[in-house]
């Protein structure tokens, strides 16, 4: 039977465990940088969209973050069609446009290990998981069980992870208080992105499931498939492909998307800004939706992760988590503030 209320929404391949620094991504990957006229908008319905690259202004913070300037345009938010994605893709409709009046900076790359290692080690921060006792849930790969393990947390999860890997077991509150960190760090406002920017970020001008097209393409994201299959023989719905990632892969390992964004799609669940609500896109303001004015229990989380299907990690497709609930497939990336008159380096 459907669940009522936000939790319709929470994608069942991932509901175990959705419980609630080098240049660009640290992978090595260098963008070519290339300005945008300004006064350029993006309209998702230009026959071109999808066609070729769009590669915005970048730029490289003190921690080595690579950002992409993301000029402002409109777009289609939601899904025309939710019934080949099932039940809970209904939150994904009504179909809406959106404005997205402003244009805004947006880390090239999920917030690794290392960039939330400096954090830790400038502030003496300890997260939620850790400040509980509790950890994080995670899978255990003999058993199959899903539990909390005190000793799992942001630097140990579970699986192995380096530096340049993004950063998990993060609740939402973690994720704003790095960026409160970033922004007196760099005298700049930094924040998680709202749900919409999140979505117009990712379908870089397209309209299609995915920012590649209708069909996922192996190398475009990390997603559950046969790798994790291989360790995790319960894990079901998987691509019939291995990216030889059974759990996360190191920021920037697939291709990006127009607008130079990578791991869009899969590698780890991003937090938003916004709370949830599985009706909100009914009267969701089409200029600049902050999401939901009343809160609720649920935070909105967006991309889905290694863990789920491709179907799952849609550019439509909407999560909802607790947000003091950290867990093994979530983890942030972040929306710096555009200053008009900005001139990068």
């Amino acid at each position: 039977m459907a669940r009522s209320g936000p939790r319709r929404c929470l994608l069942r391949v991932g509901v175990a465990l959705f419980a609630g620094a080098l240049a660009g991504c640290s992978s090595g990957i260098v963008a070519p940088k290339i300005k945008l006229p300004e006064q350029t908008a993006l309209k998702a319905d230009d026959e071109s969209a999808g066609s070729s690259p769009i590669s915005p202004e970048r730029m490289t913070n003190r921690l080595g973050m690579g950002l992409r300037l993301i000029p402002a345009g409109e777009f289609k938010m939601g899904t025309k069609d939710a019934s080949p994605f099932g039940e809970f893709a209904t939150c994904e409709q009504p179909q809406h446009a959106v404005r997205v009046t402003r244009p805004f900076w947006m880390s090239e790359c999920e917030i690794t290990v290392g960039q939330f290692r400096r954090f830790v080690a400038a502030t003496g921060y300890r997260t939620e998981a850790e400040q509980s006792g509790r950890g994080v849930n995670g899978l255990d790969l003999l058993t199959g069980e899903v539990a909390h393990r005190p000793e799992r947390i942001w630097s140990s999860p579970g699986f192995t992870q380096s530096e340049q890997h993004p950063v998990v077991a993060v609740s939402r509150s973690d994720a704003q208080e790095f960026c409160v960190w970033l922004s007196q760090l760099e005298d700049r406002s930094y924040r998680l992105p709202t749900e919409a920017e999140w979505e117009y970020a990712c379908r870089a001008g397209t309209t299609t499931a995915f920012a590649s097209g209708d069909i996922f393409e192996p190398g475009l994201g990390n997603v559950g498939d046969l790798s994790l299959r291989a360790v995790f023989s319960a894990a079901t719905d998987t691509a019939n492909w291995s990216d030889q990632f059974p759990f996360t892969a190191p920021v920037g390992t697939f291709r990006p998307n127009r607008f130079g964004l990578f791991d869009m799609h899969g590698n780890v669940g991003e937090w938003c800004h916004d709370w949830f609500d599985a009706t909100y896109y009914a009267a969701s303001p089409e200029a600049d939706p902050q999401g939901p004015e009343t809160s609720t229990r649920w935070r909105v989380v967006r991309g889905g992760s290694w863990y789920n299907s491709p179907t799952h990690c849609r550019s439509a497709g909407r999560h909802d988590g607790l947000p003091t609930a950290p867990s093994t497939t979530n983890g942030f990336r972040v929306v710096l503030e555009h200053k008009v008159d900005e001139v990068t380096p």
